[in-house]
């Protein structure tokens, strides 16, 4: 098995990596500015994705035979936890955009189009649960029965015994991981534009874009931005405002059509009105001939729509070049503290997977003859408690009213302690609710 692991993450590394090193030198193309390293350890990333099922394989060979059967008992768990999770997903996400998809090619051709670009978020969205239900799934089975009861007797103790159920959770935080680093928050920016390519429409990747290029004091405001840009497709219903050192209006350019001219890097606008604003003065408007070429604005399409999207979808890699740039205005003084919170979230998210295993095994692992029910209930209160906090703490963070760092990792790290003093207490034989006895 671990030969064939291995062939398969050789093939499909040789199938997508040069593609995504492709990827990165558009995407360097249109960012002159952005950080060459931290873009260039995407393929290094996705060729690690490709290599996690060898790596697991590979451990599973080198592990004993009592976790090699909790190992099995926990994938068997998965794949009947997640998969009828991701089933029941999929059969009402599909129900909602059938008719959207007959508008297509065909509904057939159109769910297959959008469902494999919009893979990895959703896969990555279902994971922490499925992890959750797997392993309290997985551990109560096995106590209920009495397997657990025969495996002690071995003489291991319980943290050890259930050491592959965290490296699955690891294992999958792992994968989530290598995901969140720049493939699920991208194609999840891209939902609308692959729902509006497989219903037939135009590929709009987004609507009503709002960017500030500092350098050159330019307001830019578009209201369709193609998915083809790179390509040179034009933005459509342009509108850019031009600000004096001072701040006050300088000149304002209203375009049907704006296109990116990356051989002499320029734009070329068409279907223009300007009007030209002088201070206490009525402004004055002139119709210029089509095309309009404006040959020293440095602003690219691809830094408009990266600093017009939604901060929940940019890349790893993203957020560290915005971090870094000076293209935010003052009234985007906060973008920094999001961009922050963001990154640290790309790397805590994926972690929950890990935390909810360590909450599951205490709350669903029994020795004696009475099953603890309630167990089950706390440890799914306990998960939702967490997304909660999560989700509080993340807009704290994000409002710039509490540390991005400690906003982001306190769930984790406090949850993880939960877990971990439930383990301790499930070892020694107390009761985990001493109030209750």
């Amino acid at each position: 098995m671990a030969g064939l692991m291995l062939l398969l993450g050789l093939l499909l590394s040789y199938r997508y990596v040069p593609l995504e090193r492709l990827s990165v030198a558009d995407h360097l193309r249109g960012f002159p500015d952005a950080d060459p390293r931290s873009h260039g350890l995407r393929p290094l990333v996705l060729s690690a994705m490709f290599f996690l099922p060898f790596f697991g394989c590979m451990a599973y060979s080198c592990a004993g035979v009592l976790s090699r059967w909790l190992t099995r008992e926990f994938l068997r768990s998965f794949l009947i936890c997640y998969g009828g999770i991701l089933l029941v997903f999929m059969l009402i996400d599909f129900s909602g955009n059938a008719s959207r998809f007959s508008d297509g090619d065909g509904v057939l051709e159109g769910a297959w189009f959008f469902y494999s670009r919009m893979a990895t978020p959703i896969l990555c969205v279902l994971l922490p649960l499925g992890t959750l239900l797997s392993a309290l799934f997985c551990v109560s089975r096995v106590s209920r029965s009495r397997e657990i009861v025969a495996a002690l007797q071995s003489g291991r103790g319980m943290t050890r015994l259930m050491m592959p159920v965290y490296c699955c959770g690891a294992m999958l935080a792992l994968f989530y991981m290598g995901c969140n680093f720049h493939w699920a928050p991208r194609a999840e920016g891209m939902r609308w534009a692959n729902l509006n390519q497989a219903s037939g429409k135009a590929s709009i990747q987004a609507t009503n874009i709002v960017f500030y290029y500092a350098k050159g004091r330019r307001m830019w405001m578009v209201k369709e931005f193609p998915r083809e840009y790179a390509k040179g497709a034009p933005l459509r219903g342009v509108e850019v405002t031009t600000q004096n050192v001072d701040g006050s209006l300088q000149s304002r350019l209203y375009a049907k059509q704006a296109q990116w001219i990356e051989s002499n890097q320029s734009w070329s606008f068409t279907g223009v009105e300007l009007s030209d604003h002088h201070r206490n003065e009525a402004p004055i408007f002139v119709k210029p001939p089509s095309p309009c070429i404006m040959e020293d604005w440095g602003e690219t399409p691809a830094q408009i729509i990266k600093l017009g999207v939604d901060v929940r979808n940019l890349s790893v890699p993203d957020l560290m070049d915005l971090m870094r740039s000076d293209m935010s205005a003052e009234w985007q003084g906060r973008d920094p503290v999001r961009y922050a919170t963001q990154w640290h979230y790309r790397w805590a998210q994926p972690l929950s997977c890990l935390v909810y295993v360590i909450l599951a095994v205490p709350l669903s692992l029994y020795v004696t003859r009475r099953a603890s029910g309630g167990g089950l209930a706390v440890a799914i209160g306990l998960a939702i408690l967490m997304v909660v906090m999560t989700t509080v703490l993340l807009a704290l963070g994000e409002s710039n009213n509490m540390s991005p760092a400690l906003a982001v990792w306190s769930p984790v790290a406090l949850f993880s302690v939960v877990g971990v003093c439930l383990m301790k207490r499930r070892i020694s034989g107390r009761p985990l609710w001493p109030l209750f006895g």
